[in-house]
């Protein structure tokens, strides 16, 4: 299974200190260079902590791939920024079966480019349904993006509403 991933469901998962999840569900991440730039080496220019636990990472359970082409018709037609039409492009490219995506523009661009789109809650979701997680756990998870929605940029209702469906699995 090819799995791309864009730049926030890394950083959330980094900042709760579980990327372990996403590597139980996904052995390997593709990542674009524009995506490890935004994470890793902007993220370690503003002393953040989730950069540094993301770039332990390069080489082992992520790696950097480039699209062979260029994403610029993606950025215009669907109005999103390069991270994520260069995702979304090499994703197409290397005909992954998923995109790890937060942004809703990028996810519904990537879903009309016929790709399978999970974010965040999604692969929390997942990992409780795998038995990677508990529901104990997914829920403790998923109340951190409650308690700050300004860092993790995810509705409450959305979580609120992902809990509900934890806690019936």
């Amino acid at each position: 299974m090819i799995v791309v991933s864009d730049s926030t469901p890394l950083i959330h998962l980094a900042k709760i200190g579980r990327l372990d999840v996403l590597f139980s569900l996904y052995k390997k991440v593709a990542i674009t260079s524009e995506v490890y730039r935004e994470v890793v080496e902007e993220g370690t220019l503003l002393e953040k902590e989730d950069a540094e636990l993301i770039q332990n990472y390069i080489d082992k359970s992520i790696y950097i791939k480039n699209p062979e082409s260029s994403s610029e018709h993606l950025i215009k037609k669907y109005r999103i920024h390069k991270g994520e039409a260069d995702s979304i492009q090499l994703a197409r490219e290397v005909g992954a079966s998923l995109v790890l995506m937060n942004e809703g523009e990028g996810r519904d661009a990537a879903k009309n480019e016929g790709l399978q789109v999970k974010g965040t809650i999604g692969i929390i979701f997942e990992a409780t349904k795998r038995g990677v997680i508990d529901r104990r756990d997914a829920v403790a998870l998923l109340e951190k993006f409650i308690e700050k929605p300004e860092e993790y940029w995810i509705e409450p209702k959305i979580i609120e509403e992902a809990i509900r469906k934890i806690e019936d699995i």
